[in-house]
């Protein structure tokens, strides 16, 4: 099961951000086609392109998990883009005909045009593997080209607009997806971590021979499980997920700003399913590696362990402590953290920040490391981003307010 999960998480998340950084189509011109949608509409790029700034072209198939996973995030581009953007989603398995196609759009709730790449597209660009999407601009040549599923409307936003507008003039190229660059405070903790907020909550073991770290899972009575996420100073908030199998979820929309932290009410098995396990998953698809993610399982019930002890059996993990209280890493911040970064992730010095309560305020700066350290008494402080140094730039509205406890934040300003 451990393996099979890793493999799926692999597939859909690492998979999911391989950019073709050295394709030899971008900057090129892409072949003129043609292609019938489910609706009978006929597509020919080169007529798209006379009343479009763009098209977007995805590759994809229906029995492809990541393709299933990013077209609520293609459709919403769609939606938002379609009349300045040409949208055609085509399937490369021969299976598929446009009576599957359309059964398949139907079932997802999409409007995108979808049809079959009858042109052979899928063997002219010969990615390493789907979905595959590219973007063909208004003079016709490939100015991005990704491999992979999308892991956010978001992401699929910013690779549009950068070929918008009366200022594209030339081509020009992306070779990987842009970084959001609104300022943003995330709240960081001393590590990366899952944990689970429910009363009664209970822990259990699975080890492995010849395998260091234990797979840990939390024993929970009801339908749902309350989960806390923190992540580290040295992770990027902004490309975080949680992972479930069924959902990926960009960590910053979990964000609850009354308690400043992640959190998520994620539904647990009901009796009938077949698996009564839930894998969660908190990743960077973009750095981690498999031993890097912070993964729980979540079993509904102490009825269903021996279950889950059978499957992990299987891959050779032996139960080897059940019902103790759970582990849970926790340490208390001894001031209020800045870490002044840019969408990079690189620090940003001489970033000025205004920390003010009702008496008071206090004017600091970041150092070299881009952190700022206030260790005045624990209050309620309204934070103000006030000056950043020549060739970076800010939100002048940006504002954060802290919590009566010391925390540390990363605080995103733009590189230009």
């Amino acid at each position: 099961m451990k393996k099979i999960l890793i493999a799926l998480i692999l597939l859909v998340l690492c998979l999911g951000h391989a950019s073709a950084e050295n394709s030899g189509l971008l900057g090129k011109p892409f072949p003129d086609f043609q292609a019938t949608d489910t609706q009978g509409n006929a597509f020919s790029l080169s007529e798209a392109l006379k009343d479009h700034e763009a098209a977007l072209i995805n590759i994809w198939a229906t029995w492809c998990p990541p393709c299933e996973k990013e077209f609520p995030f293609l459709n919403e581009a769609y939606e938002k883009y379609g009349d300045k953007v040409a949208f055609i989603a085509l399937s490369c398995e021969k299976s598929d005909t446009l009576e599957v196609i359309e059964a398949f759009r139907q079932a997802h709730g999409l409007t995108l045009p979808m049809g079959q790449d009858k042109a052979g597209l899928y063997q002219y660009i010969r990615p390493s593997g789907i979905p595959v999407t590219l973007i063909v601009d208004r003079f016709g040549n490939v100015g991005f080209l990704h491999i992979g599923s999308f892991m956010s409307a978001g992401e699929v936003s910013r690779v549009i607009e950068p070929f918008l507008g009366d200022g594209y003039t030339e081509t020009a190229v992306l070779t990987q997806i842009p970084k959001e660059t609104a300022t943003a405070a995330f709240p960081v903790s001393a590590a990366r971590a899952i944990h689970v907020e429910n009363e009664n909550v209970r822990g259990v073991l699975f080890r492995a021979e010849g395998v260091p770290n234990p797979i840990q899972a939390y024993v929970i009575e009801g339908d749902v499980a309350h989960l806390r996420f923190e992540i580290a100073a040295s992770d990027s908030p902004a490309d975080m997920y949680y992972y479930n199998l069924d959902q990926v979820l960009q960590l910053h929309t979990l964000l609850d700003a009354r308690r400043n932290a992640y959190v998520f009410d994620q539904p647990l098995p009901q009796a009938e399913a077949e698996v009564h396990v839930v894998y969660a998953c908190l990743v960077d698809p973009e750095r981690d590696t498999s031993d890097d993610m912070a993964e729980v399982y979540l079993i509904p019930g102490e009825q269903y362990i021996e279950e889950v002890a059978e499957a992990m059996r299987s891959w050779g993990y032996e139960l080897t402590w059940e019902f103790g209280d759970a582990p849970r890493v926790q340490t208390a911040p001894k001031a209020y953290v800045l870490h002044v970064m840019d969408q990079n992730g690189d620090p940003v010095a001489e970033a000025a920040v205004n920390f003010c309560n009702d008496t008071a305020c206090v004017l600091l700066e970041s150092d070299e490391n881009g952190d700022v350290t206030f260790t005045d008494v624990p209050d309620v402080y309204h934070v103000q981003l006030v000056e950043v140094p020549e060739g970076y730039s800010f939100d002048e509205d940006f504002e954060l307010y802290t919590s009566e406890t010391y925390g540390e934040w990363i605080l995103r300003v733009k590189k230009d």
